[in-house]
């Protein structure tokens, strides 16, 4: 069966760590305060605005991606290091070992082994990487600014000149506008930046592209502040950037979830599970067939009574044909790639995240018990238009948070400053600076 586009539209638009729904948002809010910051003070900010808001847009989306690519192909391949092994699989001896054997290519294969050996060095580069990534799509966001500055400023000051001509010195503003093993375990492989937690927040901020966002728009935020050309300017930053952060990085987490909540609470399904899942055979032949209902059953309680994660992931690399494995797969949480023979296989470069894994599971259980009640064909175009609706709903209410409550409570505490007046502040005290200038 082929993948329905929507499918994959929705299953990235209600993706945590999916970049769509941020840049989704982005579009939204940047078109809706550029075109306020028309209505408010015309040409000049609104091209003051459009600068800010597609410079910014671009460094956002495309800045650390970039940067990153450019440094895999420079200091990693000088370093001999493969960039496509998550330097987080060398963490446990035992999963590298599983993971260095049952490599699906022997290209694959040696590049563990290569980063396994180099496992200092790996750690290293990948702080590396994403220090200088950021460091670079800051200065390039800084350039931007600076630009966008002198412009405005530039802007400002040949349309005074041109009014001043106009009026004849009259001028008045107006305010209204394998050998390998023995050596794993020799040698003391450890990724650990110091304490546990700082290692964990450590590794999710560097190897989430999400969460690498987060971090250049806090950046971005303060560098805004910082560079704020007077005080309402800050304010209205402040209600801005506030207001993207939390509405892009936070508020649909918390949508989803209630949206989730309410989906089983008044329509009687579950629809945590990814909208590739459920458009897949798979999830139909789920509800049809006990045997790999059990298979479900089954690996849960393999991950309750399992002594150690290494159970989990061993069971999962020789397992691949399982139907939670399998659901993994669909749902993006296992990464793959083809061998020789151009068979799918679990690409063991790539970190298993252990514990979505067992929420997978949990609600795969949830997704059959609820359906043995119900007509099956039913029930999946059921969950899907809930599934699809909840999402659209969700990137709705976002987006009109950011395309219009938020511009209209900017320019609202404007025209507060300035006794009612929404004019473009920073062209209003430069011509009064102008004015004892010509």
């Amino acid at each position: 069966m082929s993948m329905n586009i929507s499918s994959q539209l929705i299953s990235k638009l209600g993706s945590a760590n999916s970049l769509l729904p941020l840049a989704t948002k982005d579009i939204v809010n940047s078109a809706s305060n550029t075109y306020f910051s028309y209505k408010a003070g015309g040409d000049i900010e609104c091209k003051d605005r459009l600068v800010d808001e597609i410079g910014t847009g671009a460094i956002w989306l495309f800045g650390i991606p970039t940067y990153k690519k450019v440094i895999d192909n420079t200091i990693y391949k000088l370093a001999k290091i493969s960039p496509d092994v998550d330097i987080r699989i060398l963490k446990n001896k035992k999963q590298l070992k599983s993971a260095i054997q049952n490599a699906p290519t022997e290209k694959i294969k040696k590049e563990i082994m290569q980063v396994a050996k180099n496992a200092s060095k790996t750690k290293k580069l990948s702080a590396l990487k994403f220090g200088l990534s950021l460091s670079l799509t800051m200065l390039s966001y800084l350039g931007i600014t600076k630009f966008k500055q002198n412009m405005t400023k530039k802007n400002i000051e040949k349309e005074f000149i041109k009014n001043k001509q106009k009026t004849n010195n009259n001028y008045q503003i107006d305010y209204n506008t394998n050998p390998i093993f023995n050596e794993i375990e020799n040698k003391k492989i450890n990724v650990s930046f110091g304490n546990k937690h700082i290692v964990k927040l450590a590794e999710d901020i560097m190897l989430n592209p999400v969460k690498n966002m987060l971090v250049l728009d806090s950046c971005i935020s303060g560098e805004r502040l910082v560079t704020a050309r007077n005080n309402n300017e800050k304010k209205e930053i402040i209600i801005k950037e506030g207001s993207f952060l939390f509405f892009v990085y936070c508020a649909g987490e918390l949508i989803k979830k209630s949206i989730n909540k309410l989906s089983e609470k008044v329509f009687n399904v579950p629809i945590e599970l990814d909208a590739k899942f459920l458009d897949s055979n798979l999830a139909n032949k789920l509800l049809k067939n006990k045997k790999l209902q059990k298979e479900v059953s089954a690996f849960l309680k393999l991950i309750t009574s399992a002594k150690s994660e290494n159970e989990i992931y061993n069971f999962i690399l020789q397992n691949q044909n399982n139907s939670v494995v399998k659901a993994a797969k669909k749902s993006g949480l296992i990464k793959t790639v083809k061998d020789k023979a151009g068979n799918i296989k679990i690409d063991t470069r790539k970190y298993i995240d252990l514990k979505e894994i067992s929420k997978l599971t949990n609600n795969l259980e949830k997704f059959i018990k609820k359906g043995k009640a119900t007509e099956i064909k039913k029930y999946l175009a059921k969950i899907k238009s809930i599934k699809t609706a909840g999402t659209l709903i969700n990137i709705g209410i976002c987006c009109l948070t950011l395309g219009f409550i938020t511009p209209k409570l900017m320019y609202k505490e404007r025209a507060k400053n300035q006794n009612g007046n929404s004019n473009f502040h920073v062209k209003t005290e430069y011509e009064k600076e102008l004015m004892s200038k010509y």
